[in-house]
């Protein structure tokens, strides 16, 4: 029988991402997505400005390219990813654990602010920016709230702490992957909130088994938050008066993250 070169020839059934790919690889296509997300949002920064629209941008950009390249190579999202279906659940206490860390976290952010005082350039850019028109309210729920936590959690919890915890343990996995989350976001006043948030993320990703379920906690964080910006419409990035009650809820809340968190680290939600 005569080879044609130009026939089409079957396809090699694909090993997985994780079993196909190089650790190194894998940190290749880590630093790629996010110097892509980066760069786009600069460009479009640079020809519209704005605020929400070049995160959504730059989160529509990385997500395309993950698409091409998992359909390219033929990857899973549910296995490779960890994109399935979560059990309800899983999904219920991930979001429980999302809102009572919202106080813990509002306090290392409050110590953070205090510790190193927002940029003034940002904090005009903030108030230049942080307008309640419809518009801008639609920008920030797709790009805050549904693609930019996407992507995040794709790089931070799917690729990075799945990398770093094959190799370390889990526990190395959470810290990992909060630290980077926290530092790359560029924002040292809120570093201490930021990286408390990511170890949250991280112990659900453990805890549960699905990328779904920190995608959900992230984006309810991020809608919290936003509701917050645009009723206040304060972008003073000031520190604000502690009270008694803050201290009594943020302590509340730490209880509740405790008692969740054990029950959900023992009984492994998702695969029970």
């Amino acid at each position: 029988m005569e080879f044609d070169p130009y026939s089409p020839r079957p396809r090699a059934e694909s090993l997985g991402l994780w079993q196909g790919w190089s650790p190194l690889r894998i940190l290749l296509l880590i630093l790629v997505l996010g110097l892509l997300n980066f760069s786009c949002q600069i460009l479009v920064f640079l020809a519209v400005g704005g605020l929400f629209l070049p995160v959504t941008a730059g989160a529509a950009a990385s997500l395309l390219a993950i698409f091409l390249i998992f359909r390219n190579q033929g990857f899973s999202r549910e296995e490779d990813l960890r994109l399935g279906a979560v059990s309800p659940l899983a999904l219920g206490l991930a979001l429980v654990m999302t809102l009572a860390a919202l106080p813990p976290s509002s306090l290392l952010a409050e110590l953070s602010l205090r510790l190193h005082p927002a940029d003034p350039t940002w904090i005009r850019f903030y108030a230049d920016n942080l307008k309640d028109t419809p518009a801008q309210m639609a920008l920030a729920a797709l790009g805050g709230v549904v693609l930019a936590p996407l992507v995040e959690e794709i790089l931070f919890r799917g690729l990075l702490q799945r990398l770093v915890s094959r190799a370390w343990g889990p526990w190395a996995g959470i810290v990992v992957s909060a630290l980077v989350f926290g530092l790359v976001h560029g924002e040292p006043w809120f570093l201490f909130g930021l990286i408390a948030v990511g170890l949250v993320l991280g112990f659900l990703y453990e805890a549960t088994g699905s990328l779904i379920a920190c995608w959900a906690a992230h984006a309810l964080h991020n809608a919290v938050s936003l509701v917050v910006l645009f009723v206040q419409q304060d972008a003073s990035l000031q520190p604000s008066e502690l009270h008694l009650g803050d201290w009594l809820l943020g302590a509340g809340s730490l209880v509740v993250l405790g008692v969740v968190g054990r029950w959900m680290w023992r009984n492994q939600v998702e695969h029970s």
